[in-house]
């Protein structure tokens, strides 16, 4: 399954060099001016290689800050001029940062920063083979990216939710002058090999030992198939999100409250649904003060209540999905290890499991028709966050070279079990929709109107399904050719009369067929030459345009 997986990573960092050191150069920026900053209000109370895992998980702090300050002085300021802003800014804070740790910076610092690089060369090969980034979100984000980036309809889209990842992206974009795509995918990939190791301060610092916090980092990457298949669904944001949410719930570990707050509101202005997931583990935190009378019995009682809704999950076919990256063995394993030590650990033991219980609930907790307080891929995604906690905490039972066996039995059964590489299910743009796409966007007239396949796609447990969701490379119009669209179901019978009426009442002028499951039936343009031509044919995909309406 993963064979290729080397030699694919190898080539992917031979073609996107530049690119991808651009982007190591912006993490390794924000780290250390994280890690400076941490280390200036900690003094010696943390040790470096906890500062160092938890400032992977806070880089995104600094640019944010650096990237929406580039944006704005856009409107001020010639663009020519922002890169030699930016180069200065980069070069002083740089300056500053480094003269601040030189002489108090020990090698465990960089022990959390190479386990980081090892990660980042194993998830560049899920780029290969991918021409634009996955799935129907990804078409979203690069719209909006890309409005950032040209000023167009920037006060319109402000109010969007995942403002944070955008602006970031946009601003490394627009100084690189990178494609846009493939700093999408790549920024994804490294966003992916960084959110493991934030978890290693959480557990070294819960127990002291450095073996059972790389045994949690270990988990939380390996361990189960998510968060990494959440690229395959694009979910660029939230994988940036629970990096700072992390370093979030770091911040609150050292008390200092104008770190707490200034790392809540970039958490939040990156993923709007980060608020209720801290809520969430604030409150679980407050629910596991535990009196020493009563540990056994919450314990049994949080045990019995994650039965019971594990069992109520079950029974509906969207939200079991849940469950299905989470491998029985692995999950087994986490949980016999984490009972082992509840004796040592009973409020660091209750607490996962009260944050897994309450963010289950946030499925069924509705705020629309269509919306609940947490949707189902998010919780998916997080959900391997506690787990890794409570098996980092279960391995300080363990004698290290069991440790280190058990970690190996991990990594292999990810290795044989899990596709590092991209899913089918989620590629929409194959070589034909990228060439068609650009066919498109030159011979197309301007205010031609697109009909374009979609499907109606349920989040949430028992909100209504959400309408016009794109299910081949048709999503990609907008962003790549920026020709309007309309979205009709995939099944949708162009043969019958009403949807012929139905297409020139909407001043749809072309149909786009691509080659996907869920596309559009292409045989209906030769079953009705009088309503329908195809202009632009490749094997995979086609532009049909429509006739017949005058």
């Amino acid at each position: 399954m993963n064979d290729d997986l080397f030699i694919d990573s190898a080539r992917i960092l031979a073609q996107n060099w530049k690119l991808i050191l651009a982007i190591l150069v912006c993490v390794s920026w924000g780290t250390l001016l994280t890690f400076a900053t941490l280390k200036k209000i900690t003094g010696s109370q943390f040790t470096d290689a906890e500062l160092s895992a938890l400032s992977l998980g806070g880089w995104p702090l600094p640019a944010l800050i650096i990237s929406a300050l580039l944006l704005a002085l856009r409107f001020f300021i010639p663009a020519n001029f922002i890169s030699i802003i930016a180069l200065a800014l980069l070069s002083i804070s740089t300056g500053f940062a480094m003269r601040s740790v030189w002489k108090h910076i020990s090698v465990n610092f960089f022990i959390p920063v190479f386990i980081f690089l090892c990660f980042v060369f194993i998830r560049l090969g899920f780029s290969a083979g991918l021409i634009l980034p996955p799935y129907f979100d990804s078409a979203h984000h690069y719209q909006i990216i890309q409005s950032l980036i040209n000023m167009d309809n920037v006060v319109m889209e402000l109010p969007y939710y995942h403002r944070g990842y955008h602006v970031i992206v946009a601003a490394f974009t627009l100084l690189t002058h990178a494609n846009l795509g493939q700093v999408m995918l790549l920024f994804g990939q490294i966003i992916l090999a960084a959110i493991p190791l934030p978890i290693y301060f959480f557990i070294q610092r819960a127990t002291g030992s450095n073996a059972a916090g790389y045994f949690g980092v270990t988990l939380a990457a390996f361990g189960w198939f998510m968060p990494a298949h959440a690229t395959n669904w694009g979910k660029y944001p939230a994988l940036l999100s629970l990096l700072l949410i992390q370093f979030t719930l770091g911040a609150a570990l050292i008390k200092n409250r104008w770190l707490l707050a200034l790392s809540t509101v970039v958490t939040v202005l990156v993923h709007s649904r980060s608020i209720i997931l801290l809520t969430l583990f604030g409150l679980a935190w407050a629910l596991s003060a535990i009196p020493r009378s009563k540990r056994i019995p919450i314990f049994v009682l949080t045990s019995s209540m994650l039965g019971m809704v594990f069992l109520l999950i079950k029974q509906n076919q969207l939200t079991s999905l849940i469950f299905e990256p989470y491998g029985i063995w692995i999950t087994l394993l986490v949980a016999l290890l984490a009972a082992s030590v509840f004796q040592s650990f009973p409020r660091l033991i209750v607490f996962p499991m009260f944050a897994i219980l309450l963010m289950l609930a946030g499925i069924f907790i509705p705020v629309t028709s269509v919306l609940t307080a947490l949707d189902r891929p998010l919780v998916e995604m997080i959900l391997f966050l506690p787990l890794a906690f409570l098996g980092g905490l279960g391995a300080t039972r363990l004698p290290k070279f069991a440790m280190i066996a058990l970690a190996a039995i991990i990594i292999f059964h990810a290795w044989t079990t899990y596709n590092f590489g991209h899913s089918e299910c989620c590629q929409f743009v194959n070589h034909d929709d990228a060439v068609t796409l650009d066919w498109m966007d030159k011979r197309l007239p301007a205010n031609a109107r697109i009909a374009i396949s979609s499907t109606a796609l349920s989040l949430a447990a028992f909100s209504a399904p959400v309408p016009g969701i794109g299910t081949d490379a048709g999503t990609w119009v907008v962003p790549l050719t920026e020709r309007a669209t309309f979205a009709l179901p995939y099944s949708a019978d162009f043969i019958t009369q009403s949807t012929h009426d139905l297409l020139c009442k909407q001043q749809v002028t072309h149909i786009y067929v691509g080659g996907l499951p869920r596309s559009f039936n292409s045989s209906f343009a030769d079953a009705k030459p009088a309503w329908y031509e195809t202009i632009f044919s490749l094997p995979n995909a086609r532009v049909v345009q429509i006739l017949g309406c005058e």
